[in-house]
């Protein structure tokens, strides 16, 4: 619409200088990758042309995307001179955020994996052979990497007749935004093997919906300015628009930003598009090792399908063969990747020894007293890196290095750092073997990595690890299903082997987009609530063989998809989990008292559950399984990093074993009407009475759950169908739960550049010495600040990223601490956009964390740290 410039002008004026409140500068902490000088401008709904040209024109600020489907506003790049709070003045800005950096959720794998058996246990052969479901007429919009189109099995082409794919673009270039490709070609890989989860149609891959009409957002380069390939909310909000325009009924994305909270703009748009229509699948993270509260965005958005992952059930790998007299000739499943610097191969026999220092252990952390000379050595893992294992043997004369896990389940991908030693890893069963073995009798072994053999893996169908687990900030389960993406072997780059295996939250989402799919060409007038109410409901709970029960919800969601019972579903339950964020601390009364027992924790829930058979009546019942109770938290109040696995930490979980516990350790559900007949078409309601476990101490911070297991019957047929409902809750108060890291730590602290800490904090500063405050944030927190107080407790301004809204967790797996710089300069406003000079003289810093839950305007729900004194200005 053509407007002319006087009226431009004047619009402009009055949208700068009307009196309005400005918007609100986001900032994240420190530990937080953004784009630099890049920034997303939200408006609000009521802004219009005039506010949109107003941030377009203001001096420095190039506009990089314009939204106006998922999310209202502009991404924009500016110039150094530029301010965020220039953008916040104008109106109809609400918010202006940091572009915050995506990473793709993968990890390695080394495994080649069969798919029959993960088909049959998904439900996906039952589906195909009995309902012939294959995707077709179904939209799935991909957004990754690219894709290679010109793979046999992912179609060979790009938009022609008949091709799968027909929609799709490249927003991001090989290396550079300002040149994309005229396709979204891939060059990391990441993308074509997600794409041949989906729809594969070839001889070594099969996909959940091969006849899907197919997208690709690639949102992906091949690297980028900030040294990887890395992508951002503003391109990652552009493919959501498009696959919007595009007409996709599906979107999956295998990225994300770990431990955010629900008003982040990238789960903020994921949100508007399942409110538009659109399903959408999304990754829940790959940082389980770091404990709770890990979950990605944008998988955490209002009505996103987030989706963790579960191991493979069998593996096709290379193998060590190993000859012992007594036990004959054994295959040993080791890591394998031709590309290490230590690829474990050996053609000719060579011996095979238990490595042991002079203190007994066989971890391979010290000078061994065992001859290795000429040997592979045979170490366990834990107690010191693998790059360690790996330079103390090759010092000792080893010809090889061999590593046993600590833990069950099929072995991990180490790194053994710049050594060169020939190494690789194998699992704990077999570690556990091989030195009982070699204690009795000599071993040699032999390893190629062109003979292969199929392993069926002890872990198989258990939850991965590295699945990030829920909540989220504010008590939701966080994860909503499982899928298997636990070493996927799918499609990869053609000039790069065209097939690979690899692991990941990454994996799993795509198979759930495609079992959607299927879903949805069976019933296409479902709507998103719809689809994720029957997927989440038809799910099974996984058992956990550690504990007796089932993994917790925080991290399985419902459990291991069913395709084939979700696609049959006749019944739906609202809603189909149960977040318990408002327990109730008391007795309860009347039968229910009866059946449940005194003071406890407790929570009421009301559930419809809906018979969508217009025909028949259904009878239902109801029982429950507890599941695990999570915590990350030590007894001294630090958090467990299980992260590197050089201690042995794991993610706490009780029950500790199989062996039986008190029933009070345990949570509870007793309802009176789970047992009810509804008729054809009708909706009965259900009550439970979820009881925390009160046999667990409070003070160690234990995240509960359990599922609420339906079972329908209709008139007429012999058959049952089960139905699942999660729930999951904090044994304690969560309002109470200390945000930063306790003093044992040794944070907050001040440091320097490198991390030292700063005894003398007045002399640093006096001798202009970068110095930061330091600290570790065991919880997320709605508001951190970190201000500068003057002799007379006066506010004396914020420190450099010193006003945090909506913090996130301190992961130990990524960031060692948050910091706020000390370096005179503060600002008076909580944008950080009103710079001042500190005046020479005496002052504190107050470290100020927000409970979850708290009232940012009560000073009693903070958790406040303070500093000792020091001098600014040599006064």
């Amino acid at each position: 619409m053509c407007m002319l410039a006087a009226v431009i002008a004047l619009a402009f004026v009055f949208v700068r200088f009307s009196a309005v409140e400005a918007g609100q500068v986001r900032s994240y902490s420190s530990n937080v990758p953004v784009r630099r000088s890049s920034y997303l401008v939200e408006f609000h709904d009521d802004a219009h042309d005039g506010h949109y040209h107003a941030v377009r024109s203001h001096g420095g600020v190039t506009v990089d995307h314009h939204y106006d489907g998922v999310f209202r506003g502009m991404a924009v790049s500016t110039s150094a001179s530029v301010n965020p709070e220039h953008l916040a003045g104008y109106g109809g800005v609400k918010h202006v955020w940091p572009n915050r950096i995506h990473r793709l959720s993968t990890r390695a794998s080394k495994f080649n994996a069969t798919s029959q058996v993960l088909h049959e246990k998904t439900g996906l052969i039952q589906t195909v052979n009995e309902l012939g479901l294959n995707g077709s007429g179904v939209k799935i919009g991909v957004i990754d990497s690219g894709v290679d189109y010109m793979h046999p099995d992912l179609g060979g082409c790009w938009k022609t007749k008949g091709c799968p794919w027909q929609y799709g673009v490249d927003l991001v270039g090989d290396h550079s935004t300002a040149n994309p490709n005229p396709t979204p070609m891939d060059c990391i890989g990441h993308g074509t093997h997600v794409s041949g989860i989906i729809m594969a149609s070839g001889t070594q891959v099969r996909g959940v919906a091969p006849k899907a009409t197919m997208g690709m957002y690639r949102v992906f380069p091949c690297s980028d300015s900030e040294g990887g390939a890395n992508s951002d909310d503003s391109v990652v909000i552009k493919a959501m628009e498009l696959a919007l325009k595009d007409g996709m009924d599906v979107v999956s994305m295998s990225l994300g930003t770990t431990g955010e909270w629900a008003e982040s703009p990238s789960a903020v748009a994921a949100a508007n598009l399942v409110a538009k229509g659109v399903i959408v699948v999304a990754a829940s993270g790959n940082d389980g090792e770091s404990g709770l509260l890990t979950s990605n965005s944008p998988a955490i958005g209002k009505g996103v399908i987030s989706v963790g992952s579960v191991n493979n059930w069998s593996y096709k790998a290379p193998y060590i063969e190993v000859n012992s007299q007594s036990a004959g000739t054994l295959r040993v499943l080791k890591v394998y990747n031709p590309t290490d610097l230590n690829n474990f191969v050996f053609e000719a026999p060579i011996p095979l020894v238990v490595s042991n220092d002079v203190a007994g252990s066989n971890e391979g952390c010290n000078p061994p007293r065992t001859d290795i000379s000429g040997k592979i050595a045979l170490v366990k893992r834990g107690s010191c890196t693998f790059g360690a294992k790996a330079a103390i043997a090759q010092e000792a004369g080893a010809k090889g290095l061999l590593v046993y896990n600590f833990k069950a389940g099929a072995p991990e991908t180490p790194s053994f750092g710049n050594n060169t030693i020939p190494a690789t890893m194998i699992s704990l069963t077999d570690g556990n073997m091989l030195a009982a073995l070699a204690a009795k009798e000599s071993l040699t072994l032999t390893s190629t990595n062109d003979k292969f053999a199929t392993f069926e893996m002890e872990d198989g169908g258990r939850v991965t690890g590295f699945s990030s687990y829920g909540p989220t900030p504010e008590l939701d389960l966080g994860v909503d299903i499982s899928a298997p993406g636990g070493s996927i072997w799918s499609t990869y780059l053609r000039n790069n082997g065209s097939y690979a295996s690899m692991s990941g939250t990454s994996m799993a989402a795509p198979y759930v987009a495609g079992a959607v799919a299927l879903i949805k060409q069976a019933n296409p007038g479902l709507l998103p609530e719809q689809v994720r109410n029957i997927l989440t409901t038809s799910a099974k709970p996984v058992a956990d063989p550690q504990t007796g029960q089932k993994y917790t919800p925080f991290q399985s969601g419902s459990g291991l998809i069913n395709i084939y019972d979700a696609a049959k579903s006749r019944a739906t339950i609202d809603p189909p989990t149960l977040a318990l964020n408002d327990t109730v601390f008391g007795p309860f009364t009347g039968v229910i008292h009866r059946l449940a027992g005194d003071n406890v924790r407790w929570a009421s829930r009301t559930l419809k559950v809906k018979n969508t058979d217009t025909t028949r009546g259904m009878w239902i019942s109801m029982d429950h399984a507890a599941a695990d109770s999570v915590t990350m938290f030590n007894q001294n109040g630090t958090v467990v990093d299980a992260t590197y696995g050089t201690s042995g930490e794991t993610i706490p979980t009780w029950p500790a074993s199989t062996k039986p516990v008190a029933g009070n350790t345990l949570p509870k559900v007793t309802s009176l009407d789970s047992n009810q007949y509804i008729g054809p078409g009708l909706t009965g309601l259900v009550t439970v009475f979820i009881t925390a476990p009160s046999g667990l101490n409070e003070a160690d911070r234990w995240f509960y759950g359990g599922f609420l297991n339906f079972t329908m019957r209709w008139d007429g047929e012999s058959t049952q169908s089960s139905y699942v409902v999660p729930y999951g809750g904090y044994n304690g108060d969560y309002g109470k739960i200390n945000v930063l890291a306790p003093a044992s730590t040794g944070l907050p602290a001040f440091v320097d550049d490198d991390g030292n800490v700063v005894s003398d904090v007045s002399a640093a500063l006096a001798a202009k010495e970068k110095t930061h405050l330091a600290y570790f944030m065991n919880m997320p927190s709605r508001l951190v600040t970190v201000n500068l107080v003057d002799a007379a407790g006066r506010f004396a301004g914020y420190l450099p990223h010193g006003y945090n809204a909506n913090a996130v967790r301190t992961l130990p797996a990524y960031y060692s601490y948050t910091t706020a710089a000390l370096n005179g300069t503060a600002y008076m406003d909580k944008d950080l956009t009103k710079e001042t000079t500190v005046a020479p003289g005496k002052y504190h810093v107050r470290l100020s964390a927000l409970r979850l839950f708290g009232n940012p305007k009560k000073s009693s729900d903070f958790e406040v740290w303070e500093s000792g004194g020091f001098v600014i200005g040599g006064a």
